[in-house]
Parts: C-alpha cells; structure tokens; sequence
C-alpha cells in the first residue's frame, strides 16, 4: 500500500553539546534540574552551573586518558550525577552506552562487550560481576558514583566523581587537547529489550539524536520556560534521556527522581504538565484508584462510582470535542466538581495529559482513565529508529491507536501485514554487522510489528511476528489481544498467554494482593475469570489458567529492565507447572469449552518484588477524600 509519509523534522542544533550551548546560552539563570535533597525537597541547578560542571568533566575525562569514539556504560539511578557524566562524555567525544542495573550481570556483561566498552560509571559494581578479565583489562577509567559501596574487581581503582573533577586542568588550554563531536559522530549505544533473545547494540549519531529531540519538542509545543517534567524511569532508557533533552530545548526543568518506587509519593507536588510512563503504571494507577475507593464510607463509595460511571458517559463526547445532552452536561459538571478532580490530584494539578509506550495499553484502561478525565495518549517506538515512529498528540489523536506518523518517517504497511520505515533516524545495522546490510534497496527496513495504517494516517499495532503462538495443531494465535482482555479481569495483576507445540493455550496469572487476601476475594476472581474467559472465541480461550505464587520479574529473566515481556523465557520458566496443569486437563477430558483453573499451592498474599515495581511506581493513588 501507499506509505504515509510526513514532513521533515524542524531545524535542531547537530549535536547534543551544542544544543546545551544554546540554552545556556539563552537562559543560564533558569532551572535544568531539580535535585531531590529529602523527601520533598528539591534543590535546584541553574543552566550555568550545569554547563560549568559539564565542561569541567568533560576535561577531566580527557586528562584521564579517554578520547573521542570511546565507549563510556553508565549504569546508575536517575541522578544529577548521570546527567552531568551523560553530557561531558559527549561533549569529548566519548559514546555513551547506558545500561539498567537491575538487569542481569550475564546479559549487562554481553551488551558491555558488543559496545567494546572501556570506561565505566556505575552506582553499584556488582552489576559488572559477570565482565571476564579481558575485559577489566581494558578498562581505562572507572567511576564510582553515588551508593557504590560494593567492592570492585581486584586490581580496580575506581574514582569518586568530585575526585574527577579534580582531575580538570585549571586552565582550558592545559592537558591534552578537547577533540568537538560533529554531526555524524557517534554519541550513543541503546540496546534493543531482548524479549525473544540476546539484546543487540546500536550506535547512533549526534544529528539523528538530534532529529529526535526536535521531533519530541514539536509534538508538544506547549512545554516551554516554567514547565516542568519528571524524569523517574530509568535513563539507560534513550526514550527518557531524548525527553530531557527535548526539556532542555524547550527550557523546562527535569525533577530527577532516583527511586521510581516513589514517584506517587513526589509527583502531586512536581505538578508536572506531561508525565511518560510505561502501561505498568497506568495499570497500577487504576488499580490503586480502585482500591482507595473501595475503602471509602458507603456514602462516598456510591458517589464515585456514579461519578465514574458518568465520566464514561462523557468521555466519547470529550474526545470528539462534541457539545454533549444538557443533562449529561450537568451531571459531568457535578460529577467533576465533586469528584473526578479530587481524583485527579493524585498526579498533580497542572497535568495537561499522559503518555505511554514499550508495550500495548489495554483499550478498557484507556477508556477509564479518560473517564477520569485524564489524556492518556499511546506513542510508538523502536530501537531500531531513533526517531519515534508515531505519537498521539493533544489535538491528534484516537484511542488504541499509537498516533499519526512522526515527522522524519515514512511508513507503510508491507503485505504480509510488517510495519516498514525508511527515515534519517533509523538504524544502518546492528553493533558487529555491516553498515546499511538491514535495509532493503529502496531504503526501508522491516520491522517484527504488525500494523495497519488508516486513512487518516493513525497507526494501528496488531501485535509482533515473534509474538505469535504456534500450537501442536499448526494454529498460529496472537497471544496479546487475549491478554488484554484477562487483565481487564478485577484481581488480574499480570498476564502470559503461551502454549507453543502444546494442543491448547495456556495463560498464566498473578492476582493483586486485594484478590488473594481472602476467600471472597478470591471467589470474586474466578467468577469474573470464567466469565471473561466464555466472552473469548473459542481457539483464543486459553483450555489451562494457572495462578502463579510469584509475580513475573526482571532478576528471573521474564521481564526486560523496561517490563516488557519475555514470552519464551516466562514459558521456560515455568514449563513444569505447565506439564502438571496440561495433566489434570487431560485427566478431566476438559478443554477451552471448560478451561482449568489451576492453582499450584495454597495461594498466600505475596507482595511483588521492588524490580517488578520499579517501572509500576508503587501507586498508591488517591481518591475523594
């Protein structure tokens, strides 16, 4: 079919240092960043100062021996501190690879030697335990930031960041001599999530980086000097370091939030005017909203629920911007006035809208948000494009589609249904492969999506080739939109559909604490569950729903450090639970007409670990009070 092709990008400084210079140099007074000093309590950094420390650590990285084309791993929290390194690294020249600590040494070890790093800027050493000695041997620069208390591989001496500062020459034309980045060289390494196999590398250059921070800062205009963004997911996260940056270009100020857990506990008094988060959140949000007002008097219980209940009434008439029915009008004006903004105050109250991403966002839990009267706007992305494939905006925009195509690219729809790009932000080839060998001669590359594109232009996902479930039968089954429905289950918290070379599929489950705390709890969910289950096709219907006692995590290589799902690995994992379950369905002669609910042992409220609610924020959301 015919791609839909959007203009250029606008007119962007060609590298990051540059573009740093610009704002400095328009508005050094103004706030960068503001960094958490207590609970609460934010300390700001000016522009000058930033740029100040930045130029002193750009120096100090050239004195102790890196130069440009290195490769630097930053692997940290949020911090002042990974802001200052990420910028002064490539001012020098120096390629930043960012990595998540929270994922596993063996896989951080992997990406540490595709990225031939050899400098390192890490919070927690022990992240880098599975590095072979080959590799230490190499390392020219070792930098311990804030909470490095762990200890270091012998022969291994790392170095406080003031203690590098020190290293600066007094003087600029002192010390070796400061080699500038140009447009196209490289200033960073991202990795693709892994989620059916080993993480690949890929470097791209200033300007693309560049295009992106444009194509951010356009799709917003609104952000400008006075706004404020919270920065809570993790940096190694290059969608999250181009919205700093887009921030920067903007003029608005980034709250630096070390510990995402906590970001419902900060965000209210940020007020920020967008907030990005990944669907883990938003479902956590939803669900913590549900809970606060179950908790409520019976009075206020009934309150918001009518409320609620008129928010979705309202909500087709917001989206359209249509004038709605005079009495409808007017129980949406109570039904605000009374309740919905209270709601909403958990996230603050200059919140214009929310943005989403990594991963599909069930249909219901957009619908209920805006009944709330929050703007949930789904965007598209990839590794493979440093440029974000499509975005929903403020004014453009129609649920459970990821947006219109972003300036920059030119998509469209192969035949056998695979999203294709072509575009001056994506990738020539992996870490390790010949340059240009993953496009084809026309200039597009194809992805692993499946997309369908409308009239209007909005991208419409329908899954990934490698998301596919093939039964023993031959059948091939689209597992997420099954599991979009079974989270829409109250008690759901998590959800796999797999059931690769077996005759059924097969979902596997873990419940919020609410649903396994007691025996109504629990008999609530298997209603709701079985009724759900009876409203799905009959080859979508899972024949086999086993509970599992522990929620699906990033240390058991289930989730990748962004909460996208490891199907192969979650079904590897848990093979035997699988094996027992398929037996007794096959000892009951039951299938998908009668799907088995199986539970291995006695269900006990089991709380998630901290990793699997890092991303999800620990909601604990507010409701009318």
């Amino acid at each position: 079919m015919s791609p839909a092709t959007s203009a250029s990008a606008g007119h962007a400084p060609d590298t990051v240092p540059a573009l740093l210079a610009e704002r400095t140099a328009r508005s050094p007074d103004a706030v960068a960043f503001q960094v958490e000093t207590a609970p609460g309590r934010w300390s700001p950094v000016t522009w000058a100062v930033f740029a100040r420390r930045v130029e002193r650590l750009r120096r100090a990285l050239v004195a102790a021996g890196l130069r440009k084309g290195d490769r630097l791993a930053l692997i940290a929290p949020v911090s002042i501190e990974w802001e200052l390194l990420h910028h002064a690294a490539m001012a020098a020249g120096v390629v930043v690879a960012g990595m998540d600590g929270h994922d596993r040494p063996e896989r951080i070890a992997g990406m540490v030697e595709l990225a031939d790093v050899t400098a390192f800027a890490v919070s927690d050493p022990r992240a880098l335990s599975c590095l072979p000695p080959e590799r230490w041997a190499r390392c020219r620069l070792a930098v311990a930031l804030e909470g490095a208390d762990a200890a270091w591989p012998a022969g291994i001496t790392p170095i406080g960041l003031v203690a590098l500062e020190a290293l600066a020459p007094e003087e600029s034309g002192q010390g070796p001599p400061l080699e500038t980045p140009g447009p196209g060289d490289e200033a960073a390494i991202v990795f693709t999530s892994g989620t059916a196999g080993d993480p690949k590398g890929i470097a791209y250059r200033h300007h693309q980086v560049c295009l992106a921070i444009a194509a951010i800062a356009d799709a917003f205009p609104f952000v400008g000097p006075g706004s404020r963004l919270l920065c809570w997911l993790p940096l190694s996260n290059l969608f999250q370091r181009i919205v700093n940056l887009a921030g920067m270009r903007r003029g608005a100020a980034s709250y630096l939030l070390g510990d995402p857990r906590r970001v419902m506990d900060v965000v209210a008094g940020v007020a920020p005017e967008i907030f990005i988060g990944v669907p883990r959140f938003y479902e956590k949000l939803h669900e913590g909203i549900r809970a606060r007002l179950a908790s409520q008097p019976p009075i206020r219980r009934r309150l918001a629920a009518w409320a609620w209940d008129v928010g979705r009434l309202a909500s087709p008439y917001l989206l359209r911007r249509a004038p709605m029915p005079a009495g409808l009008a007017l129980r949406w004006t109570v039904a605000e006035r009374l309740v919905l903004r209270r709601i909403r105050a958990a996230m603050g109250d200059r919140l214009r809208f929310m943005v989403t991403g990594s991963a599909p966002t069930p249909r219901f839990l957009l619908d209920e948000l805006h009944a709330l009267g929050w703007q949930l706007l789904e965007a598209y992305g990839m590794s493979e494009n440093v440029l974000p494939m499509a975005i929903n905006r403020p004014d453009c925009f129609r649920p459970g589609s990821v947006g219109i195509v972003t300036p920059g690219n030119e998509i469209e729809i192969a035949a056998d249904g695979r999203v294709r790009v072509r575009g001056p932000g994506v990738f020539d080839a992996y870490l390790g492969e010949h340059p240009g060998c993953r496009r084809d001669a026309d200039g597009f590359f194809t992805t692993g999506d499946l997309a369908r594109l409308d009239a209007e232009g909005f991208v419409w996902l329908q899954g990934r080739v490698s998301d596919f479930v093939k039964t023993s039968t031959g059948r091939r089954i689209a597992p997420v939109p099954i599991e979009a429905a079974l989270r829409e289950v109250a008690g759901v918290d998590q959800v796999a559909v797999v059931g690769n070379r077996r005759r059924h599929l097969a979902a596997l489950l873990t419940l919020t604490e609410d649903a396994q705390a007691s025996a109504e709890g629990r008999a609530g969910f298997e209603a709701a569950l079985r009724a759900r289950l009876a409203d799905l096709p009959g080859h979508e219907r899972p024949a086999v729903v086993v509970v599992l006692d522990r929620a699906l995590s990033i240390e058991e290589g289930e989730l990748t450090p962004n909460l996208k799902l490891r199907r192969v690995q979650v079904e590897s994992n848990h093979a035997n639970v699988l094996d027992r379950a398929f037996t007794c369905l096959n000892d009951g002669a039951k299938g998908p007409d009668e799907p088995l609910l199986f539970w291995p042992r006695a269900r006990q409220a089991a709380p998630h670990t901290p990793a699997d609610e890092r991303h999800a924020g620990a909601v604990r959301a507010g409701g009318p009070t």
